[in-house]
């Protein structure tokens, strides 16, 4: 953030890219009929944008690591 005289006057925002293979990884296993799923630690907004770029069939975000087998096997029980 950049403040002038106690005003925000502009921001600054990073963000990953989703790598190309990914996008080719995801269209092949599309392919052969195998739902994709993402799980990421990373924030909705972040895991909603990088699900729609991707075509994911869904996606959890805020997934500390120890939840994330729990999450899984949720997927599983639902034939996902």
């Amino acid at each position: 953030m950049l403040l002038g005289e106690n005003k925000l006057i502009g921001a600054i925002s990073l963000s990953d890219q989703v790598r190309e293979e990914s996008h080719d990884a995801i269209k092949n296993l599309k392919s052969m009929d195998i739902k994709c799923w993402m799980l990421t630690g990373d924030n909705e907004k972040t895991a909603k944008a990088v699900s729609e770029e991707l075509g994911l069939d869904g996606y959890y975000a805020e997934v500390l690591p120890h939840e994330k087998l729990e999450k899984v096997k949720e997927l599983q029980s639902k034939g996902e």
